[in-house]
């Protein structure tokens, strides 16, 4: 897929609008949104529509949160070939358990990259990940200069030392626009098959308030920012084959 150079900054820009244009969300909904084929789970909240398949490379990217009050721990298991969302879950449970959730269903999806939001309660998770010894679990670099995603797959791929990085994804003020705005992108290229309506019914609600994304009052975005890391990192793992 080609790489197109696309500022946040939108002519649909203006609060209330939603980042992501309503024509757009409305395709997809009626092109790519199934039904899952089956839920599972302790809670049936894990949505699957394939099963692995062991020919091919998987990502799993999640988003952490406590496990209780109004907030969701969600992830996304996305085949990276055809960037066809094929598992997802949204849920409520504790940072840890949702660590051996997640070791769980990357290592059944042919131990696909994991990839886990490493702001505040991420950490909890991640160590999870770290002791019982996952070995596809994405770092980024400690280099702060890096402030392009696209910068931070390639030290992924090049740097072989892990003491130079820091595990799980970093979503900073510098990152999380431009997640964003290549989700826009690819998604007006028609590049992602989006499977969930939990996800599009986030994208409804995420909107712009002033010049800052994020989900409508009393909604949030727990299935929409590790959608937008996990994209963009398919997208990247594919342009630098």
């Amino acid at each position: 897929f080609p790489v197109t150079i696309f500022t946040l900054k939108s002519t649909f820009e203006g609060t209330g609008h939603t980042v992501i244009e309503g024509d757009l969300l409305a395709w997809f909904r009626k092109t790519t949104v199934q039904e899952p084929v089956y839920k599972r789970g302790f809670d049936s909240n894990i949505w699957v529509w394939e099963e692995p398949d062991y020919t091919r490379d998987y990502l799993v990217v999640a988003d952490v949160s406590r496990g209780d009050g109004g907030d969701y721990s969600g992830f996304h298991v996305i085949d990276i070939e055809s960037v066809t969302q094929v598992a997802e879950y949204k849920g409520q449970i504790s940072p840890k358990d949702y660590g051996n959730m997640l070791v769980n269903i990357a290592t059944e999806y042919n131990d696909a990259l994991l990839v886990i939001e490493n702001a505040n309660i991420g950490w909890t998770t991640i160590q999870v990940a770290i002791d019982r010894g996952y070995k596809n679990l994405y770092y980024s670099p400690k280099d702060s200069s890096l402030s392009d995603v696209s910068q931070q797959l390639s030290r992924y791929v090049d740097l072989k030392d892990t003491s130079q990085m820091v595990a799980g994804f970093t979503t900073s003020s510098r990152t999380r626009p431009l997640v964003i705005s290549k989700l826009d992108v690819y998604m007006r290229e028609r590049v992602p098959v989006i499977r969930s309506s939990r996800l599009m019914d986030e994208l409804d609600v995420f909107i712009w308030n002033g010049s800052k994304p994020e989900a409508m009052r009393g909604y949030n975005d727990d299935l929409v920012m590790p959608f937008c890391i996990g994209h963009c990192i398919v997208t990247g793992k594919q342009i630098g084959r």
